[in-house]
């Protein structure tokens, strides 16, 4: 066999199995939803689907992408998750409905959903672990409602059903009863937990309580009740960035949603604020919630913003509502500027300080890159980057010389979109901001003196024109929460009401999505071989400046393609095929890299043989 053959042999057996994962968007459903029914169907490739590592922190999203995109699946898939998206049947099923009767608990007798039945505390008929998650339950709804003034969910006497959630890797899900007939919008819902949390994929290998774990689930998840109550057609980035935050203005003490911002703050620069699921950033992205409840001294503006979708009609065709448009009439069309203070306080980290322990819990951003000024008054200027509207970008200056001049970097010919400050750190601490000069061009720091570090401020604010005096001030006192004694705020804002526009499909793959024909190939942005795609442009391609332009040629020309592609099968199934080179190289990038050396060694090899046996022919 020849070098050639054994590396094209190589390439198939590299290929099949990205053939095999290659899912439609019925299998991507399947998986996440009925796992047990899509691993027997696919028992006959070989494939072992054994047990998660990790838990997801929420399904919700996949199920009301599920719901969005059911006339895309072929019936045999709607047969099967028509089941899944029902509620539950339990085995001996039994109903714990708790002081206060908000709530009914339904657990199972037998099955594998039973939780652990035991009842030693009071022998009153009801297991100890369901009498917890009763009361778990209730008092987050004390603290929602009653203490944080959220809209009740449309439902009295709410159930929540205990499962086996291991097979599925989630620790809860909130599930609606259905889209509201048009034109209604809110929607009653249930919630499923897991029966125990004593897994490890919860625990983190006994990081965490299973109690803890089944506190931050409850409130993580009755916030999704909550927001069904408002309006069925949220965008679900901010949906998770709220369910997400409150779990820490619950349970305080708990912090496993810290971990969650190592998705997000270090890619800051390639992944927006308004990005669609993906990589579980959108968990990550919970801290734009804590900044805007420290600067604006109440946590009722992340109320208000709820309430505002509250209020909207509901879309033509059935999409989510963007809910970046009502942040941005809830901060008085100052979003740029808060998304601006936003990025200043993670470089400087100066959060309020009842919440300093929690500080080294964040993660820093990664920087975009650094430079030392050689003796010159004049630093080099950082490439292009932030292109993505609401992402941001650190470099670091630091000086080669003794000496005390002023550092001078130019940024000619900025764009509208850019907002631009440099801020010095040196023994002392930081020091003031130091801003753009528009007249001028440039950021002019003074006394820049070994010892010290400059950081540059590059942030995509959306095309806001950046006003400093809009948000509060850097190095201001810690904003106070006016309290009414549990550390919740008791206050409301009078908050104008934002035009909002309907968000189509095409829409709705952008916003740090944009894979427009990846998304039309494989039916949904949800998709993870879409998730994989925009993984790879935001790690590899917006980060260099090729990158970049092959990234907005890309945008300019994909959009009419996909959308032809959309509309035809045999287009969707021929796309996903011309895309599995790309994802064999996203995913296997080393085995591709061997295949291609082989390939072109054994290129050169038989050329080199060729030549030769034609120059002994000569002779």
């Amino acid at each position: 066999m020849t070098v050639v053959m054994r590396a094209l042999l190589l390439l198939l057996m590299t290929i099949v199995p990205a053939v095999v994962s290659a899912e439609s968007l019925d299998d991507y459903y399947l998986s996440r939803l009925a796992p047990a029914e899509r691993s027997a169907a696919r028992a006959l490739t070989g494939i072992v689907v054994g047990q998660p590592v990790a838990a997801e922190r929420c399904q919700t999203g996949v199920r009301h992408g599920a719901r969005l995109d059911w006339d895309k699946l072929q019936p045999a898939t709607q047969k099967i998750l028509a089941k899944e998206l029902s509620r539950p049947v339990l085995q001996g099923e039994r109903i714990c409905t708790p002081v206060g009767g908000h709530f009914n608990i339904h657990y199972a007798t037998s099955g594998s959903d039973a939780p652990d039945l035991s009842d030693s505390k009071n022998n009153n008929g009801v297991p100890d672990w369901v009498e917890t998650v009763a009361g778990v339950f209730e008092y987050v709804y004390q603290v929602e409602v009653n203490k944080m003034g959220y809209k009740a969910p449309p439902v009295l006497g709410y159930d929540v059903y205990l499962r086996d959630l291991v097979p599925r890797g989630a620790y809860g899900v909130t599930a609606d009863d259905g889209i509201p007939a048009f034109p209604g919008t809110s929607a009653a819902s249930y919630i499923e937990v897991d029966r125990a949390f004593s897994n490890p994929i919860f625990t983190q290998n006994g990081r965490y309580s299973k109690e803890q774990m089944l506190q931050i689930t409850a409130a993580h998840e009755f916030h999704h009740a909550i927001q069904f109550g408002y309006n069925y057609y949220f965008d679900f980035w901010y949906a998770e960035v709220t369910a997400t935050w409150i779990e820490d203005e619950i349970y305080d003490s708990v912090n496993q949603l810290y971990g969650y911002l190592r998705s997000y703050v270090p890619l800051a620069s390639t992944i927006a604020l308004n990005a669609p699921l993906g990589g579980n950033s959108e968990y990550g992205r919970w801290i734009f919630n804590r900044y805007l409840t420290e600067t604006h001294g109440s946590r009722t503006v992340v109320r208000s913003i709820w309430e505002e979708v509250g209020k909207l009609p509901a879309p033509g065709d059935g999409s989510d509502i963007p809910v970046l448009p009502v942040i941005q009439g809830v901060l008085q069309n100052n979003l740029g500027n808060n998304f601006f203070g936003f990025a200043r306080k993670i470089l400087v980290g100066d959060w309020a300080a009842t919440r300093l322990a929690d500080i080294p819990l964040i993660p820093n951003v990664a920087s975009a890159g650094s430079f030392t000024v050689n003796g010159s008054v004049t630093a080099q200027a950082p490439p292009e980057v932030a292109s993505t509207p609401f992402t941001f970008a650190f470099y670091q200056y630091t000086p080669s010389s003794n000496n005390d001049q002023a550092l001078v970097i130019d940024l000619p010919n900025l764009s509208s979109n850019l907002a631009v400050s440099a801020f010095k750190r040196d023994q002392l601490g930081w020091h003031e901001e130091y801003p753009y000069n528009s007249i001028s061009g440039n950021v002019t720091v003074p006394s820049f003196t070994p010892g010290s570090t400059v950081y540059l401020l590059i942030c995509n604010n959306g095309g806001d024109r950046r006003n400093p005096t809009a948000v509060a001030p850097l190095f201001s006192a810690d904003a106070s929460l006016v309290s009414d004694g549990t550390g919740l705020d008791a206050n409301t804002l009078e908050i104008p009401s934002p035009t909002i526009p309907v968000q189509t499909e095409a829409a709705k793959s952008g916003g740090g999505g944009g894979c427009f024909i990846a998304t039309a190939a494989y039916g949904s942005y949800l998709h993870p071989r879409v998730a994989e795609l925009r993984d790879f442009r935001d790690r590899y391609l917006l980060t260099n400046v090729p990158g970049r332009l092959f990234v907005s040629l890309y945008y300019w020309l994909s959009p009419p393609v996909a959308e032809v592609i959309g509309k035809h099968e045999w287009m969707r199934v021929a796309a996903r095929g011309l895309l599995l080179p790309v994802i064999l190289a996203v995913e296997h990038p080393v085995a591709v890299l061997v295949v291609l050396l082989l390939s072109g060694g054994g290129v050169v090899y038989r050329l080199t043989r060729r030549r030769g046996v034609i120059r002994i022919g000569q002779v």
